[in-house]
């Protein structure tokens, strides 16, 4: 508790030397789960919790900007793992706990909330090669292992999220997006931003460049995972990746299993925890994804991906830059071999967000669906933030034992679900 409680003074501090000189990230729309069923996503907070910013940790393997006096970081790739705790604030100074309580259970926003760095304290850098145990050993992460176990013996929900970004996007929004993640599931759990040198250049990305450094970024990753759950408390570590960060995660959890040739996947599973994989409109090609698929499957407790009949930018992805089609996208070739063994994986969950739009009247389409779409994002908070099953998330079953949809009654189901749920728990 005390390292915790200095930490979150110190991001204070440092907040008086960072500024917000980076691009605004709005919350996100209410998820329909709180708009449409009377839960309420901080009603459970206590009085003494109630302040409108949000801590993130982060990992990066972006370069540290030296020639900045505060805390930044650059597109540049890095040989080290810089480490840190990073406080978000959401609306402006005036934004109060009030106004944040009513922005987060309403579809009618009276004002737009901004997301801002209010501060980042890097606890410190080791290696990309170094071992768990000298990472674990190292001064600069003795700190940051610290302040994540007091962050979870504190918190209701003893699980770790890992966000892994997309493509095109800089070190500030994979913190924003991990903190309003966190947000919306009740500010609960213990969230941490994996930042990889993509560049804010969409054709440093479709040139090939910075797929690249996403393949080169994913042990870091891997290594971020393991060190989590050895060195904290975490129940269970989750990984939301959207875009081009499945591409990351993907090859990061191939590299966890490919660590421990030896061991069986339940071993694998009780040494790593990980829970939800979640792969929020992927832009990864199918081939590749099915091909890592069982390896992936084998060391993770559930894996999620879901897709949509329109996302343009997965179209863009899949015709410029070759590779077939992705992860993301509807109507993918598979052969009969692939679909049996795709369908013999009880843990993995297809969720085509296109399915059953006439019966809805309206489809879930674009690549940010995942987090603008009210209905997208409800599905995506229960996956990481309950073990709830597809039914209970008002799925329902499509044409496969692995597929499932949204249909027209969701929220009604929904409702449902939660008539007698512990919203506290959500379990």
């Amino acid at each position: 508790m005390r390292t915790y409680r200095s930490s979150v003074l110190a991001v204070f501090v440092a907040s008086l030397l960072s500024g917000c000189g980076v691009g605004m990230e709005p919350l996100m729309p209410t998820p329909v789960l709180y708009t449409e069923t009377g839960l309420d996503p901080l009603g459970h907070i206590p009085e003494n919790e109630q302040w409108t910013p949000r801590r993130v940790y982060y990992a990066t393997v972006r370069e540290r900007d030296k020639n900045l006096q505060r805390i930044g970081y650059t597109n540049k790739t890095s040989d080290q793992i810089s480490v840190g705790l990073a406080l978000i604030s959401f609306g402006g100074p005036n934004f109060t706990w009030s106004d944040l309580d009513e922005a987060s259970k309403t579809t009618d926003r009276q004002e737009v909330v901004d997301l801002s760095v209010a501060g980042l304290v890097e606890a410190g850098q080791f290696p990309r090669d170094a071992t768990i145990e000298e990472a674990a050993q190292a001064n600069e992460a003795g700190w940051f292992l610290e302040d994540i176990n007091d962050a979870i013996a504190d918190a209701r929900d003893k699980d770790i999220l890992i966000y892994v970004h997309g493509a095109k996007v800089n070190f500030y929004n994979a913190c924003a997006f991990a903190a309003q993640l966190d947000h919306f599931m009740g500010r609960d759990m213990t969230s941490m931003a994996f930042g990889w040198p993509t560049r804010q250049d969409i054709i440093a990305y479709s040139l090939g460049n910075d797929v690249k450094r996403a393949y080169a970024s994913a042990p870091a990753l891997a290594s971020m995972i393991e060190l989590l759950a050895a060195e904290t408390d975490a129940r269970r570590i989750h990984v939301l990746c959207w875009s081009a960060g499945a591409r990351v995660t993907t090859a990061a959890l191939v590299n966890l299993r490919e660590r421990y040739p030896e061991q069986s996947e339940d071993e694998l599973r009780e040494r790593f925890r990980i829970g939800t994989v979640y792969y929020a409109a992927g832009d990864i090609p199918t081939k590749e994804f099915v091909e890592a698929l069982p390896t992936i499957h084998g060391i993770s407790g559930r894996i999620i991906v879901t897709a949509s009949d329109n996302d343009k930018a997965l179209k863009g992805a899949s015709l410029f830059m070759g590779g077939g089609g992705r992860i993301g996208q509807i109507g993918q070739d598979l052969s009969d071999d692939q679909i049996e063994m795709i369908e013999s994986l009880e843990r993995l969950e297809a969720v085509n967000l296109s399915y059953g739009s006439g019966d809805r009247g309206f489809d879930i389409t674009g690549h940010r669906y995942w987090f603008n779409h009210p209905w997208a994002s409800s599905d995506v908070l229960l996956s990481i933030r309950t073990d709830f099953t597809p039914e209970q998330r008002g799925l329902k079953q499509g044409t496969s034992p692995v597929l499932w949809y949204m249909p027209e009654d969701y929220v009604e189901r929904l409702k449902e679900s939660f008539k007698d749920a512990d919203f506290v728990r959500w379990e």
